[in-house]
């Protein structure tokens, strides 16, 4: 009844991303149920104990069922402009983060949570199951190769002082990862500006990260095909996790 309604107002329903960064929104759904992206194995033919792909685990496989369960309830996958769909009604529902309000730039905080509805969690299968999210965001670094190391880093650690920071995450809306500015003084200004801040602010604890390897952009992307490929109907779940390891487990060196 609720897609016959939406639909009749022209809104396509609940949002599910496909195409690059697709993995990103499967990967809660694998820590769900106790899975994870890669393994610590030993014998590995150059390094010793490496990395191994384990995403193509029974609870691999049963996340990813249920996201082919969505496509088949009717749920389609969108690729690119998600945000501004949902801000143009395209869509009901969305996953999504504190840089969605920037897809809405005539609403103030107040207005946003008048109008904006928030669930601080992913759907989960029962009440018994913990939500989980992702966590993520840009990095400063210095190459090993820079001729101005010192300065580099005087530079990073004066961008890092709250006082200069936190006026630049209340502006954009970014969510902050230093204790100081999150959960101190510095926090007054962005509950002014961030809406549902402390909502947001509390999933923190549920939050996990993505394999810290040189060779997960090609991990991600093989996931990202699997996924797409269920999306396709071309293959089943197992086939495309397991196709997908098989060619991520080469990228490790297997």
């Amino acid at each position: 009844m609720l897609d016959a309604a939406l639909q009749n107002q022209g809104i396509q329903g609940v949002e599910l991303v496909g195409g690059p960064g697709s993995q990103n929104e499967w990967y809660p759904y694998l820590w769900m149920l106790g899975g994870s992206i890669v393994e610590s194995r030993s014998n590995h033919p150059a390094k010793g104990v490496y990395w191994f792909p384990s995403y193509n685990s029974t609870k691999g496989v049963k996340s990813l069922e249920f996201f082919k369960g969505l496509v088949n309830a009717g749920v389609k996958p969108i690729a690119t402009n998600f945000e501004d769909e949902f801000a143009n009604k395209k869509y009901a529902v969305i996953l999504g983060g504190s840089w969605l309000p920037g897809s809405f730039p005539s609403l103030t905080k107040q207005s946003f949570e008048q109008k904006i509805g928030m669930i601080p969690m992913f759907p989960i299968p029962d009440e018994n199951t913990s939500t989980s999210t992702i966590m993520g965001g840009w990095l400063l670094s210095i190459p090993n190769n820079s001729k101005n190391k010192d300065l580099s880093w005087e530079l990073i650690a004066t961008m890092l002082e709250p006082h200069i920071l936190s006026p630049m995450l209340a502006k954009y809306g970014y969510l902050p990862t230093q204790i100081a500015i999150g959960d101190g003084p510095y926090s007054a200004e962005l509950r002014k500006s961030i809406p549902y801040y402390d909502q947001l602010i509390s999933l923190i604890k549920y939050g996990r990260s993505r394999p810290n390897l040189a060779e997960y952009p090609q991990i991600a992307e093989h996931i990202s095909e699997a996924i797409d490929a269920v999306y396709s109907g071309s293959k089943q779940p197992k086939q495309a996790l397991d196709d997908a390891a098989a060619k991520s487990a080469k990228a490790l060196g297997w």
